[in-house]
């Protein structure tokens, strides 16, 4: 079923019922949604509520004017990427500039003819939805930039460029970090393919986010390597959590969607920011220590690095 696009919402503010009118019956017949103010204090009372994809503005309006609705407009995080057009009498060469100085994007001149109104208006909805549309995708660039295609969780370059900064900035708040490693990867790998190895890898991150906690987090180090950062977790917290995930990825039964039903085991170590290490890079090699002494003693566990 096609996806009903949503229709353009178009604010119009106006102290002359009759313009007022006008311009509602232009663009409703158009087919745009319009919402009308009669004074700038309105517009920027409203504008939470309705959230308007153009704002089409009067200069001249009793108390705040058109000019300075538009400069409020633009201080406004929330509200400064809505267009906004002059719709107004005033033709002086000085008013125009100061339009565009306060931010507008246009200033029609009244009177003006149905088509030019509706061009104007058809350009600047285009554009914010282009401008929208651009915003959108450099975010989801920037998502997948620090995101594991396979797992879902952040990669490596997330994590060397944001937990060092969150040490630094609590120094006194503890950190867990759990190192954690498949046991026994290869047999699933060389027993069922390595598509099968990737499936299994993904369902284990989405077995892992089940049980972690608020604010939590993994890192897909490589291959069936992972690291799980656990802020605000002391060593017995931290600890704590490791042992849920162990159990959790121990009792489910993995590539059951591919007719298998096929068991696996995590061996895990976990250090704990401050009292292990200082930084980064020692606090992952104290939880790597860590984990090396859970498999030498078998696999299949939980340790910590003291």
């Amino acid at each position: 079923m096609k996806k009903l696009s949503r229709k353009p919402v178009i604010l119009i503010a106006d102290d002359n019922p009759v313009s007022l009118r006008l311009l509602s019956e232009v663009l409703t017949k158009a087919g745009y949604r319009v919402a009308e103010v009669t004074n700038g204090e309105k517009a920027l009372a409203v504008l939470p509520t309705i959230r308007p994809d153009l704002i089409l503005l009067d200069v001249d309006m009793p108390g705040l004017s058109g000019f300075e609705v538009c400069r409020q407009l633009k201080q406004d995080i929330h509200t400064s990427d809505i267009p906004v057009l002059f719709v107004t009498a005033r033709n002086d060469k000085k008013d125009i500039i100061t339009g565009f100085s306060a931010g507008g994007q246009d200033y029609v001149i009244k009177p003006y003819t149905r088509a030019e109104l509706l061009a104007r208006v058809q350009t600047h909805l285009s554009l914010r939805r282009t401008q929208q549309e651009l915003k959108a995708s450099e975010a989801r660039y920037r998502e997948l930039s620090i995101r594991d295609d396979l797992t879902g969780f952040y990669n490596t370059r997330y994590l060397y460029q944001t937990l060092q900064g969150q040490l630094d900035m609590h120094r006194t708040r503890p950190l867990s970090v759990i190192f954690m490693d498949i046991d026994n990867f290869k047999f699933v790998v060389d027993t069922y393919g390595h598509l099968n190895g990737s499936r299994t890898i993904a369902e284990l991150a989405d077995v892992t986010r089940s049980v972690l906690p608020e604010g939590c987090y993994g890192v897909s180090y490589g291959g069936d390597e992972f690291v799980i950062v656990l802020a605000g977790h002391d060593r017995q917290q931290g600890m704590l959590v490791a042992e849920a995930i162990r159990s959790a990825i121990e009792e489910t039964r993995f590539l059951t969607t591919m007719d298998l039903s096929i068991r696996i085991t995590v061996s895990c170590g976990v250090a704990t920011f401050p009292t292990d290490a200082q930084t980064l890079t020692d606090l992952l090699a104290c939880a790597d220590h860590a984990l090396f002494e859970v498999k030498r003693q078998g696999k299949n566990g939980v340790g910590s690095f003291l």
